[in-house]
């Protein structure tokens, strides 16, 4: 989870990089993360098309609602408002996620991980502080529609990635999420084709089909508090990637919140309790 959220972190790059409309992105990123997942599940023993949406269908068409939903409402909230300040509202998100753990999901959050979070938030804030400002009104209304329904995204896939697996629940999620937004990216302004589109495939099979795979199948088997901890590494890579291939060089301020993140992600993964071991199902969905 820390490795991909860590390449989570470049997904700004690349949509600086694909000049087109928020749900033409976000439509490419999950068509071509559910096709890759499904040909994946094609071709991988024990996988019966049957079981695909047999437990709780109800809930993964739910999600994979919230899912199109976050994406569609942080990508356009980074064309309204500062990156900065939409980073620093968006990752509210798992504040909410570790305040509704207990009651939702059952989960014990110590006061250990508690502070743990509360110091990658504020390393968080640091971190986008330096261009967290001037920001429309609907800026921020998109930046906190992409904070709740992060957290709830999580919240609500956990039990079904306990039972699905990470790649079966990816690919359910990102094929709803695709036929939600088929009609709507059908009418977005495209363009002709170019050369950059190629990154979409990166994006797509990369950043989405393997990245939320691993995403569920840690979310399987981690606290989804430490989950969402471990998510604050995704501000701090990209500042790394912001320098690295867009001359954006950070601020020392920064960096301090870039290393309290890390600091904070390396003792949860240190202190964190043993991981649950699925039943026999479970399991065998997941590898």
């Amino acid at each position: 989870m820390a490795a991909v959220a860590v390449g989570w972190g470049s997904i700004g790059v690349l949509v600086r990089w694909v000049a087109l409309p928020s749900v033409a992105l976000v439509w490419s990123r999950v068509a071509i993360g559910s096709l890759g997942l499904g040909l994946c599940l094609l071709i991988r023993p024990g996988d019966r098309a049957a079981r695909l949406f047999g437990h709780r269908p109800a809930r993964t068409v739910a999600t994979g609602l919230l899912l199109a939903g976050h994406w569609v409402a942080l990508f356009s909230a980074l064309r309204q408002a500062p990156i900065g300040t939409v980073l620093l509202v968006t990752y509210l998100g798992p504040v909410l996620v570790a305040a509704a753990a207990p009651a939702v999901l059952g989960e014990r959050v110590s006061m250990r991980l508690a502070v743990l979070v509360g110091i990658a938030a504020l390393g968080c804030a640091l971190v986008v502080s330096p261009v967290a400002h001037g920001a429309s009104g609907s800026g921020l209304a998109l930046s906190g529609l992409a904070a709740v329904t992060y957290a709830s995204l999580t919240l609500l896939g956990k039990p079904l990635a306990e039972h699905y697996g990470g790649m079966r629940l990816a690919f359910q999620q990102q094929t709803v999420a695709a036929l939600v937004l088929a009609p709507l990216a059908a009418k977005a302004a495209w363009g002709s084709p170019r050369l950059s589109w190629v990154w979409l495939v990166v994006l797509g099979l990369g950043h989405t089909a393997i990245g939320t795979a691993v995403f569920f199948s840690a979310l399987a088997r981690v606290e989804a508090t430490v989950i969402g901890l471990l998510g604050y590494l995704e501000p701090a890579s990209a500042v790394i990637f912001g320098w690295w291939l867009l001359s954006e060089p950070p601020s020392a301020l920064t960096l301090i919140g870039g290393a309290m993140i890390v600091g904070a992600g390396l003792v949860a993964l240190r202190s964190s309790s043993t991981p649950t071991i699925p039943p026999p199902e479970v399991a065998g969905a997941v590898r």
